[in-house]
């Protein structure tokens, strides 16, 4: 039974959450993710996709809209949490109003039975690439039990336990971000750039429509071509300055042997078939060919389109400059685990 409390705006705790000045488009994912969330009564919602695309900013948008439609508001960036254990007292005390401080979690079901909670653990990957039983087991906890809460979650990386859930049950969703057209060219329009609609449009393309790209992008063009988009095309080149670099390097330098053989073939034959990229890697086995696309596809390194693998311009750029082709032969052996829930 639900009780009802005094006060909402003493029930809520967004932690670090960002402050949006402006959000630009995904109208689209906004209400098919409210649409999840209060009608199916989803759980469990995952949002996927690469760094800067926008997860976070789509999160607190998200938050923001159904808040009042929850008796509590928990939110908390992962990478500024000590320790499970911490982010479980944190949000045990706030649920309980403040009667409980022990990381129990038996008890944090409890009142996510008795009340309608909304909890936000934005940046997830970096507790999931550790394999951090704790997270892992506390998701797929949410999931699998009975309550009238919700748990969103944003990471780079999705799970292969979440396809799992989502397949099997009405109480986990996903939703994988790629870039967007639409944000990407209202950020540029935003700026004192010069350059037609095309040339815009064209510039967003070459780097994936990511807006984090885009941004970093823009000070570029800027402070060395006087803000001429014209000037920087005529280039010729995909520029990655070290923001760009950095960005690309935190996603791209984990990866394991196979999976970056993988990447430079796709780099280097963009028109590759998937049958044709698997006998570039003769001595590695169908199933280990496999997973290592799997797991690429699940941190959004590669996108599918007309049937074959592809890799974004400036990501192409950066593999094709880092990437060398090596000895296939055990390239398998010296794969790292991949991201995966644990399955009880």
């Amino acid at each position: 039974m639900r009780k009802k409390k005094p006060n909402l705006n003493e029930f809520q705790d967004w932690g670090t959450v960002v402050n949006i000045s402006a959000f630009y488009g995904r109208n689209k994912e906004l209400t098919q993710l409210k649409s999840w969330i209060l009608q199916d009564s989803c759980r469990l919602l995952g949002l996927f996709g690469m760094g800067g695309v926008g997860k976070t900013t789509l999160a607190t948008q998200l938050a923001q809209h159904i808040h009042h439609q929850f008796d509590y508001i928990f939110w908390r960036s992962v990478p500024t949490v000590l320790s499970f254990d911490e982010m479980i007292t944190d949000l045990l005390s706030l649920i309980s109003n403040h009667q409980e401080s022990k990381p129990k979690i038996h008890r944090v079901l409890h009142y996510l039975c008795t009340y309608r909670c909304l909890i936000i653990l934005d940046d997830l990957e970096t507790t999931l690439d550790t394999l951090n039983l704790n997270y892992s087991r506390f998701i797929q906890i949410i999931a699998e039990t009975n309550h009238q809460s919700c748990l969103i979650f944003t990471s780079r990386n999705q799970p292969a336990q979440i396809s799992l859930l989502e397949n099997w049950s009405l109480s986990a969703r996903s939703l994988r971000l790629l870039g967007s057209s639409e944000i990407a060219f209202s950020l540029l329009q935003s700026q004192q750039l010069r350059g037609t609609d095309e040339q815009k449009y064209q510039l967003c393309d070459l780097y994936g429509n990511n807006p984090l790209k885009i941004k970093i992008l823009v000070n570029t063009i800027i402070n060395l071509f006087d803000g001429d988009i014209k000037k920087f095309l005529a280039q010729n080149t995909l520029l990655v300055n070290h923001h760009l670099h950095h960005l690309l390097e935190q996603q791209l330098n984990c990866l394991s042997a196979l999976e970056q053989q993988i990447m430079y073939y796709l780099a280097i034959n963009s028109q590759i078939t998937i049958t044709n990229l698997a006998n570039k890697l003769p001595d590695v086995s169908k199933s280990h060919f496999w997973q290592g696309i799997e797991r690429l596809y699940s941190r959004c390194l590669i996108e599918q389109k007309a049937g074959k693998y592809i890799l974004q311009p400036v990501i192409k750029e950066y593999v094709m400059e880092h990437f060398q082709p090596q000895p296939v032969l055990e390239l398998a052996n010296k794969r790292k685990p991949g991201n995966q829930f644990p399955v009880s």
